[in-house]
């Protein structure tokens, strides 16, 4: 059983996926943070939400971004722009990217961020380094298993069209990580300070996150979740909108390349629920991933003093 179980949301909004169209309604940000929320209130927990900064120019989302807030859950940095490639580009448009997002949010919500995630997880020491400088206690971009190539294949086909995408979505410094990553959360140190990093959860190989469902069955994809409840102590259940959308919910006009978004919304919520249940179900403690870190930097100073 683990010790500590969380649900992340990674907020990767429509409004972004389609170029901030003006005056779109972001579904991502009204229909999906109320199933959120729904769903959240059902099993009694409270989640860890990673916002994309840029989106926070619309007042409308930051209206319902304070909402969220004022319902408990955490909320944290998912960058500025939304790049696949973060982890490998420049220093200082790194630096941006994260800077720029922390202050928006903390501007929206009343306090700094403290957790991050790259976007398509895309981890690199040097990201991990602007982190700490930031001020960040944790981060959740290292997706240490084989399937990670599985992943970024299937994102190169969803953006052979999108030239400028596509080479983002192969340029990154992660490549081994999906063979020699860590798999338990450990503490990374530097000069500057340190952070915990919080990885994808993976049991026999297999990452378990919400996609998990769409792509393997959720028959499967429940024994998966099992399986790494069992075997790790701290397990990050990460989900996106799309997991909680329709076709009906996308307005007309606009394309995309999520083939998840064509199923019913209320079939997704009723397995989105049946996931939360086994998290409840397999941890002794289900928190926010900031509580998460925290556990994990008082065993680090625990085995220390020992």
């Amino acid at each position: 059983m683990s010790q500590y179980a969380g649900v992340s949301l990674h907020l990767d909004s429509l409004g972004e996926a389609f170029g901030y169209p003006e005056g779109f309604r972001d579904p991502a940000y009204h229909q999906v943070l109320d199933r959120f929320q729904a769903l959240c209130d059902k099993h009694r927990i409270r989640g860890s939400v990673f916002v994309i900064g840029k989106d926070l120019e619309d007042e409308a989302n930051r209206e319902r971004l304070r909402w969220l807030a004022r319902q408990g859950h955490e909320i944290a940095n998912h960058s500025w722009s939304h790049y696949i490639n973060l982890g490998a580009m420049p220093l200082e448009e790194m630096r941006f990217e994260v800077r720029a997002s922390h202050y928006r949010i903390a501007d929206c919500v009343g306090y700094e961020p403290k957790g991050f995630v790259a976007p398509a997880w895309s981890y690199s020491e040097r990201l991990m380094r602007v982190l700490i400088s930031c001020g960040y206690e944790y981060d959740t971009s290292l997706f240490p298993t084989p399937l990670l190539y599985g992943f970024l294949f299937k994102n190169a086909l969803n953006h052979l069209n999108q030239p400028a995408k596509l080479r983002r979505v192969l340029d990154r410094k992660d490549w081994l990580e999906g063979v020699r990553g860590r798999r338990d959360p450990y503490v990374i140190e530097n000069s500057e300070g340190e952070l915990v990093m919080v990885p994808m959860p993976v049991a026999n190989g297999m990452a378990v996150w919400g996609t998990t469902g769409f792509v393997f069955g959720w028959r499967r994809h429940f024994q998966f979740m099992r399986q790494a409840l069992a075997v790790r102590t701290h397990f990050n259940y990460c989900i996106h909108p799309a997991d909680l959308l329709g076709q009906e919910d996308v307005p007309a006009g606009y394309t995309h390349s999520l083939e998840r978004l064509s199923g019913n919304w209320r079939e997704k919520m009723d397995r989105m629920s049946e996931s939360f249940a086994l998290l409840v179900e397999g941890a002794k403690s289900v928190v926010t991933l900031r509580e998460m870190a925290a556990s994990v930097q008082e065993r680090a100073l625990r085995q220390i003093a020992a």
